[in-house]
């Protein structure tokens, strides 16, 4: 009886934490950029236990879905979206790491370094993309070329991973490279005056919720009926 306690106990534990992966996906439905939270729960060692219910080992892994989002035109010509595969390179303005994006929603500081709305800056190929304050109108070509009044200014710096599964969240849409090396891009597909929104789908994410709770919901039963029970013994048992 108790170690079918113990079972409801560990299943409703991993139903939060489904709870608390999807309620933070749902947060970010509006984040340019974001890539929703999967998990993957491997069954080890599956056996029955002494009261004959089934018992695993599982092992539960969480990843990131890096499936595209859609796209939306903004017109604004320091947001860009990359169309297939790549990373934008920041280098967080705290600690100076790198940091790998899709959220291409970029701004110019007062003097003229681009970076992303949290003041990160976005690397080009030389270093953190520096551009003229006054100087015309800024063009960012589909190789990340950027000319600023017809004038070349630099060119951003895209990357790709071996296995972007490996990638690790660092917060929002921001990841650090998991211990991989990136390579960079020699021709990637850039669209100006796009970003790249949540691929976050509001009703898969709401059918999940519901499917978790409802199995929660069928844990709590089974252990106030196996508490119940308990009880009811124990009452018995004071008989004799």
């Amino acid at each position: 009886m108790l170690l079918r306690l113990q079972n409801s106990f560990s299943s409703m534990s991993k139903m939060i934490r489904e709870q608390e992966r999807i309620a933070n996906n749902l947060a970010n439905l509006n984040t340019v950029g974001y890539k929703r939270d999967r998990t993957f729960t491997r069954l080890l060692n599956e056996r029955l236990d002494d009261e004959g219910a089934p018992r695993s080992d599982k092992r539960v892994s969480q990843w990131a879905d890096l499936a595209a989002g859609e796209y939306e035109q903004t017109g604004n010509p320091l947001d860009v979206a990359i169309a297939g595969n790549g990373f934008f390179v920041l280098t967080d303005a705290a600690t100076d790491t790198p940091r790998y994006t899709r959220a291409g929603r970029f701004v110019l500081d007062t003097e003229g370094t681009l970076r992303d709305p949290f003041g990160n800056a976005v690397e080009g190929e030389g270093g953190p993309i520096q551009l003229p304050t006054e100087g015309g109108a800024v063009t960012i070509a589909q190789d990340g070329s950027i000319r600023v009044g017809g004038q070349e200014a630099g060119k951003l710096r895209i990357v790709s991973f071996e296995d972007p599964k490996a990638l690790q969240r660092l917060d929002g849409a921001a990841f650090s490279a998991g211990g991989q090396e990136p390579t960079d891009m020699e021709a990637p597909n850039l669209r100006q005056g796009y970003v790249e929104l949540s691929n976050v789908n509001p009703m898969q994410e709401m059918a999940e919720m519901i499917e978790y709770q409802t199995l929660f919901e069928t844990q709590q039963r089974a252990i106030r009926t196996s508490d119940e029970l308990l009880g009811r013994i124990t009452r018995d048992l004071g008989h004799f």
